[in-house]
């Protein structure tokens, strides 16, 4: 039987390693809770710079894509826009001769890349052909028409109306056919963020003939949005499903969708459905 003064040695012995047990549970949380504050410091950390570094990529993409043109390089733009529209007549979104007997209404977006290559004669699109023959000689007038595809609705619709706007804007000075085609020549890319006041200003400012206060003033027009809105329902019932789509309509009220088999509207095609409506 051990001794009153080995009990108390044996008593002292054990609480001293239960409070070692203690310090070191102690100390073990302790690190346990600096730890995961590290590690939450670091996903925080992580987090704020994968939204800086979105927000930034976002802010340079929409900076770097845009075509704006300025100097010698727009004027040379807009010297092509403006000797290919000489001589025609254009009256808000249309172009041509108002007692024209064949319209061709055109369903666009200014952000479509295949817009784009429609208007400008790229990969056998027919517009600059279209416009240079039948529309200058006075058989077919063009009206432009509004519906949302590549910009992206209607997540994207407060940019869409800007944009549309915009080119009707310059319309109400008979200007609308200058402003979309520079739109296209400058058209940046897809979903990029380029399409910003300062484009829109700055490809109004490249037509030397449109009265800038006018049209920022115009921009406001709320018949111009109502327009634009009701183009897209237009283009809804009549089942269009993308851009750019053309529907040429005869005197005697015969109606005809463009073929496009490659998706781009091609000379042959638009004057095959003119033929065929005449």
């Amino acid at each position: 039987m051990a001794s009153r003064k080995e009990q108390k040695e044996q008593a002292r012995q054990a609480r001293i390693e239960a409070e070692q047990a203690a310090q070191k549970q102690a100390q073990q949380r302790r690190l346990g809770i600096m730890a995961g504050v590290v590690v939450i410091a670091a996903i925080i950390a992580a987090v704020v710079i994968v939204i800086a570094s979105s927000n930034t990529k976002k802010n340079t993409v929409g900076a770097n894509e845009t075509n704006l043109q300025t100097g010698q390089k727009s004027q040379k733009t807009y010297k092509a826009v403006a000797a290919e529209l000489k001589g025609i007549p254009q009256h808000g979104t249309t172009l041509g001769n108002p007692k024209a007997k064949v319209t061709l209404q055109y369903f666009g977006d200014l952000q479509c890349p295949v817009c784009q290559a429609f208007t400008l004669g790229n990969d056998g699109g027919g517009l600059p052909q279209l416009i240079s023959g039948p529309v200058k000689q006075g058989k077919v007038k063009l009206t432009y028409r509004s519906f949302c595809t590549a910009t992206g609705c209607p997540q994207n619709q407060s940019t869409f109306n800007s944009q549309q706007v915009a080119a009707e804007a310059a319309g109400k000075q008979n200007l609308f056919w200058d402003y979309a085609e520079l739109f296209y020549h400058e058209q940046g890319k897809e979903d990029s963020g380029y399409v910003t006041p300062t484009f829109l200003t700055g490809i109004a400012k490249q037509i030397p003939s449109l009265k800038l206060s006018q049209w920022n003033k115009d921009r406001k027009d709320t018949k111009l949005a109502a327009q634009v809105s009701a183009d897209n329902s237009a283009a809804t019932a009549d089942k269009i499903q993308g851009t750019p789509s053309l529907i040429a309509s005869g005197p005697g009220g015969k109606v005809t969708q463009v073929p496009a088999a490659t998706g781009i509207p091609s000379y042959s095609e638009l004057t095959g459905a003119i033929q065929n409506v005449s």
